[in-house]
């Protein structure tokens, strides 16, 4: 006989499934730009085949706070914003956004192309800027701590203008990172905090790029577990830490991938 309890836990284990879908496993079997500005790339393959989807509250609050400023707040006009791109850098070709969604899934040719989606294009003067909205916890840090944006936030936009050379043959020299508090009960986040900068050259950046994607093709087809990276999420910013330093496998075995 089916218990209520059976059903409460079935319908909460669906829930918290959905919510860990609705949040991003489309990119599970993609290469994004977030996946090319992480200091360690075991880190990201450990994202990509772990099968948990534990995701806590907190972090939950701040994922739907994200989405509801990305889509509720575009600076651009003329529809450039939340523009999507794609670039095959095996075939140095690119995509339009339904061409990648013929693509099945699973199929692996995903691995050849870098996803992403740059937040908003704006013309200042005479030029393009590159913007791109951040939520955080830490509204202060950066408006008394810091002179300058976080370094990976730098690094995705500068992956951001590459893509958009590649797709839209828009060159975009200056980036812009806009903060903005998630702390709501706060009366002192109202004003974003905006981060100006001059971008990398194209080439430059996109030989970094390629040399990224490779390796998660390559351990995403092969099996082959990145070299550890000590960082700074090692101190207590990775859910994968206490599993990574007790890994000593060169490969990962295909039982571990998420279903």
């Amino acid at each position: 006989m089916l218990k209520l309890e059976d059903i409460n836990d079935e319908v909460y284990f669906q829930f918290r499934r959905s919510q860990v879908e609705g949040l991003g496993s489309d990119r599970l079997g993609q290469i994004h730009v977030s996946d090319l500005i992480k200091p360690c790339m075991r880190n990201v393959i450990y994202k990509k085949i772990n099968k948990s989807t534990g995701v806590s509250t907190e972090d939950m609050k701040s994922l739907y706070f994200g989405q509801a400023v990305h889509s509720n707040s575009q600076l651009a006009e003329d529809k450039l914003y939340e523009m999507f791109v794609a670039y095959d850098y095996k075939r140095d070709k690119t995509l339009t956004e339904e061409e990648a969604k013929s693509i099945p899934a699973d199929d692996p040719r995903h691995l050849d192309i870098i996803y992403g989606s740059i937040d908003d294009l704006l013309k200042v003067g005479d030029k393009w800027v590159i913007c791109d909205k951040k939520t955080t916890g830490s509204i202060d840090y950066f408006s008394k701590a810091r002179s300058k944006p976080s370094e990976s936030h730098v690094e995705q936009i500068n992956r951001y203008r590459v893509l958009l050379k590649k797709c839209y043959n828009i060159d975009a020299e200056r980036g812009a990172v806009i903060y903005i508090s998630n702390k709501v009960e706060s009366d002192k986040r109202d004003k974003p905090i905006v981060m100006s900068f001059k971008l990398d050259p194209v080439e430059e950046t996109l030989v970094d790029m390629i040399k990224k994607a490779r390796i998660i093709k390559e351990s995403m087809t092969k099996f082959i577990l990145p070299e550890r990276t000590k960082c700074f999420l090692c101190d207590g910013m990775c859910p994968y830490a206490t599993k990574c330093f007790g890994d000593n496998r060169s490969k990962w075995n295909d039982k571990e991938r998420r279903n």
